[in-house]
């Protein structure tokens, strides 16, 4: 029921300074946007568990540097 892009192409029509979208080149433009989009979002979700992994790493050496002083191995 609801449009297949409702974000992108609102912000497109917003932005269209230059009447771009009224010229034909609607689908290409949205097509670049979503693009960006996706390669953002990628990028942001990978920088993300990164530092998920990063952290877990650190725990796991504070567990086991506790383990250690406790003489639990």
């Amino acid at each position: 029921m609801l449009p297949e892009r409702p974000f992108l192409h609102g912000m497109a029509s917003a932005f269209d300074m230059f009447g771009v979208l009224s010229e034909g080149k609607r689908e290409q433009l949205l097509a670049n946007l979503l693009r960006d989009f996706e390669t953002s979002k990628r990028s942001t979700m990978k920088d993300t568990w990164a530092q998920v992994g990063l952290h877990l790493y650190h725990a796991i050496k504070l567990y086991e540097g506790a383990e250690s002083e406790c003489g639990l191995e």
